[in-house]
């Protein structure tokens, strides 16, 4: 936990309005390693009180995941300590604050008349999992492959927003890099914005245990993966029947989850690093940590908000679902599944978003170990609770 030297390249915060004439919806995306309860709370005020008038249930705010953005922007403590967010500081906590609120100002400001598309495609060969060596169950290919795009073009079809989501984690750049920029993800939307795309946002998914491949790094700052990922994009763009026959339908929920149940036994942790700053097998030797932590809200938070956004367009039904943070893929393939009985056609994964509660491993991962069931908070049940969650706001919302 060492302050920035600098900026490699601008880190970004985006707003998208849509209003089908019945409906505001507000997507928001933030180049940060994830989206703080706290943070968005701030900035809608801080909108609000400026007169932004869509109700904060129509909004999402979607952390990109890079680990090379802004840092020291939440008061939970098990962030502040983790070498994942720093200690608050409340300066910088309200500069972004302030920034979030004001692309949501400026976007309501410039709306214009224009036509939508939503669709997925397949996206392959850029991405790995992580966690191949770690679980017997799983191999590097085993990714999500769902690359989704929602496309706004104004009345004479010239491109003005390119909305991508897509399941990797911002991980290009190491630790020891200490100039902000957005890794990989904001190396796409560089491309992709000299590629006619528009305002290029991106949306993270299920990245959980999904790593961008070292292929894809290399190069950096000039991510070799970057354009490979950009026309995957722009293709899938391409493909897109846009309409101005555009309906979106909402729904939002907090669904408390209640003190943490953290098991900390050496079992969880047996392929963790020695060292480093959060030496969490050392800790554990030391302390010999074979209890369950019951920690509240002071530490982590535990009231996320789901949403859901149900779109219809040319007879096609697809669903934004939020997640409030890192969900493994196996599990992103279950809420897949649940939306697709639920009768939509095409499923979109909001990872990182509205709150950031941590790792969400399904009950066969949490039984594995490591990392990422480590800091899977809420025990055994974690996956269950962000499921159930998922499907509470989307039967609100389904055809």
């Amino acid at each position: 936990m060492m302050p920035s030297k600098g900026h490699l390249d601008p880190t970004w915060v985006k707003a998208l309005i849509i209003d089908t004439g019945d409906t505001q919806s507000c997507f928001v995306t933030l180049d940060a390693i994830g989206s703080d309860g706290t943070l968005v709370q701030l900035a809608y005020n801080m909108a609000a009180a400026e007169g932004f008038k869509i109700p904060f249930e129509n909004v999402a705010i979607f952390g990109s995941h890079t680990h090379s953005g802004p840092g020291a922007i939440t008061p939970e403590m098990l962030w502040a300590v983790a070498p994942a967010m720093d200690l608050l500081v409340p300066e910088i906590q309200t500069m972004l604050a302030t920034s979030i609120a004001n692309a949501m100002l400026q976007a309501a400001a410039n709306l214009q008349d224009g036509s939508v598309g939503i669709g997925i495609s397949q996206l392959k060969g850029v991405t790995e999992n992580r966690r191949a060596g770690v679980s017997p169950y799983l191999s590097k290919d085993d990714i999500d492959p769902n690359l989704g795009v929602i496309a706004v073009d104004d009345v004479d079809g010239k491109p003005l927003v390119t909305v991508w989501n897509y399941a990797i984690h911002g991980t290009c750049w190491g630790p020891d890099q200490m100039l902000s920029n957005g890794d990989i993800m904001g190396g796409v939307n560089g491309v992709l914005e000299t590629m006619n795309s528009g305002v290029a946002m991106f949306i993270n998914g299920d990245a959980g245990d999904i790593a961008p491949s070292g292929d894809t790094c290399n190069g950096k700052p000039q991510f070799k993966g970057a354009p490979v990922i950009a026309d995957a994009v722009m293709g899938a763009r391409s493909n897109l029947t846009m309409s101005t026959n555009v309906s979106i339908s909402t729904a939002a929920q907090v669904i408390p989850f209640g003190r943490t149940d953290i098991n900390l036994t050496l079992a969880r942790v047996e392929n963790c690093t020695k060292g480093g700053p959060l030496d969490i097998c050392g800790i554990c030797e030391v302390l010999n940590c074979e209890e369950n932590l019951h920690l509240n809200e002071a530490w982590v938070e535990q009231n996320p908000k789901f949403g859901s956004f149900a779109f219809h367009i040319n007879g096609i039904n697809t669903i934004l679902v939020t997640i409030p943070g890192e969900a493994l893929s196996d599990l992103g393939t279950e809420i897949r599944n649940d939306m697709l009985q639920l009768k939509f056609d095409n499923v979109f994964l909001g990872g990182y978003s509205n709150n950031h509660m941590g790792y969400f491993a399904t009950l066969k991962e949490y039984d594995v170990g490591g990392y990422e069931s480590l800091l899977t908070f809420w025990g055994p049940d974690t996956a269950e609770k962000i499921r159930s969650g998922c499907n509470v706001v989307a039967k609100k919302v389904a055809p």
